[in-house]
């Protein structure tokens, strides 16, 4: 989500990627895909965690019975983002881009593998159960990847804070002098192109329930087209 300024133990994707714009309109556009795919095959989100806490009280009062596949995708995106944040602060600029990386893409083929061996969770509740806490481990790693793009912090997963942040960037555009609107049209943009991504994903998510098999493999693939868009290193970078 836009804010401010990015926060301080963040690199910024414009220091990382070669078209940090459409990294982030990918990556968010995995993360929208993921989502929509998950949830109407197993009754629980795997980036979406507002959407999981929400089921948590559903579920119990009777109204989604499905709640503890959100529990479980909960606790495994806490996981994964808490995993790879860590590994990711043994490296420094690109190379702990790399290692984000490369967890993520691990967690993704392992979804993928899951995914398969278990029929998308058809034939069991503990199934779906299963493959909701692979995909979230997979979308946590992912939540670290970009987190700030031109000095804004952007999310990935979860958009409730960009809308949040694209309307406070609005209202300071209509209300400011024309001179000083250049950060809150940058910040305008950014979020609605998050927004539109994660949307466009959503889209791409339920057109793939024909084949529901093969969506998280799809993921993985498209996340190496994100590792294509990583920046050569920096001969001066110390």
């Amino acid at each position: 989500m836009p804010s401010g300024g990015a926060a301080r133990d963040a690199t910024d994707s414009y220091q990382e990627f070669r078209h940090p714009l459409l990294a982030l309109a990918l990556t968010t556009g995995i993360a929208g895909a993921m989502d929509a795919f998950a949830f109407l095959r197993y009754g629980a989100f795997v980036a979406n965690q507002s959407g999981n806490a929400i089921f948590l009280g559903l579920g119990p009062a009777g109204e989604h019975p499905a709640w503890p596949a959100s529990a479980a995708a909960l606790v495994a995106f806490g996981a994964g983002a808490g995993i790879a944040s860590w590994l990711r602060g043994q490296r420094r600029g690109r190379a702990a881009t790399w290692v984000n990386l490369v967890i993520t893409e691990a967690a993704l083929v392992l979804w993928a593998v899951l995914n398969v061996l278990l029929a998308y969770g058809r034939h069991h509740a503990s199934f779906r159960i299963v493959l909701a806490a692979s995909g979230a481990l997979a979308m946590g790693a992912l939540a670290t990847l970009l987190t700030s793009t031109a000095g804004f912090a952007t999310t990935t997963t979860y958009q409730s804070g960009t809308v949040q942040k694209t309307g406070q960037y609005a209202v300071r555009w209509l209300t400011h002098p024309r001179a000083d609107r250049g950060r809150a049209e940058l910040g305008i943009l950014l979020g609605l192109l998050t927004i539109a991504s994660y949307a466009a994903g959503g889209a791409v998510g339920a057109w793939v329930q024909r084949e529901p098999h093969w969506t998280p493999a799809w993921g993985a693939v498209a996340l190496t087209a994100v590792a294509l868009l990583v920046g050569r290193p920096s001969r001066t970078r110390s």
